[in-house]
């Protein structure tokens, strides 16, 4: 078999920020705390938590005083921020700077009389934290959507694919008299895709990498299968021998939160299956 790797695999930018952030802040502290998981990664999850990095589903969990806490790269709805600082917590923030640069465009259209339409997934994190700079002022996207205001501001998820932000305009713009639209998608995540596009065009079967609950990750799987049979794994451990009988050509590619080390030992196992 002929196996393809894209090169823009590993981490992004934002998630290695975090990661060194948080390791950083638990060694001063011996204990730390996120909302939610800091990445969307099982396997790396489960080892910052030996290093005392606890994620917890709610703040109101934490009956400890004096702790760190972390936000995650994802950011955090401006609310939950203003608790944490009326609790007195050491506050560590590492949301990636790109999705600061969103929540601000948020914070700034909404400033300026404009209703904010937010194009993503209405249950990720990061999306449930830019709401909250609008300040009751916007909605997230959906299908079909009938928007009632003239004047409306489009803020798109850092990781969202340009095709689904292009179909969300399309459908708005006739509905308003004016758009403001700030493209806030990460290059990274344009680079995954047209590079897991490239390799999917000329492979037999593709394979993606990442968390199952990672929304960048099952974005790739979801284009990728469009194209040609893919498989959604986590680790290694998912595969085997006889998913792939007659087949010659492999793509490989990953989601931003998938360490490196993880999708190169899918790689040798892949090579080790074809000699």
């Amino acid at each position: 078999m002929k196996i393809y790797c894209t090169q823009h695999a590993g981490f992004c930018f934002g998630v290695k920020r975090a990661i060194k952030m948080a390791i950083r802040a638990v060694e001063k502290e011996k204990k730390s705390f996120s909302l939610g998981p800091l990445i969307h990664n099982q396997g790396v999850v489960e080892e910052l938590k030996k290093r005392g990095i606890i994620p917890v589903s709610d703040i109101n969990e934490i009956d400890e005083k004096d702790i760190c806490f972390i936000i995650r790269s994802h950011g955090i709805h401006p609310e939950i921020l203003e608790d944490l600082k009326n609790r007195n917590f050491k506050i560590v923030d590492a949301t990636c700077p790109k999705v600061r640069r969103a929540q601000r465009y948020v914070e700034k259209l909404s400033g300026e009389g404009y209703f904010v339409i937010i194009v993503g997934e209405k249950d990720h994190p990061e999306v449930k934290g830019l709401l909250g700079y609008a300040r009751g002022n916007a909605q997230v996207y959906y299908e079909n959507m009938e928007v009632k205001y003239k004047k409306v501001g489009i803020v798109p998820q850092t990781t969202l694919d340009i095709e689904h932000l292009n179909g969300a305009i399309s459908k708005i713009i006739p509905q308003v008299i004016e758009m403001k639209i700030y493209n806030t998608i990460c290059n990274e995540t344009t680079l995954r895709i047209q590079e897991a596009l490239e390799i999917a065009q000329k492979v037999d079967l593709m394979i993606v990498v990442g968390g199952k609950n990672s929304a960048n990750t099952t974005r790739l799987y979801q284009i990728c299968k469009k194209l040609k049979p893919t498989y959604h794994i986590e680790s290694v451990r998912e595969l085997s021998p006889d998913m792939f009988k007659g087949i010659k050509s492999i793509g490989l590619a990953a989601g931003a939160s998938t360490p490196k080390e993880q999708i190169k030992e899918i790689e040798r196992y892949l090579k080790k299956l074809s000699c």
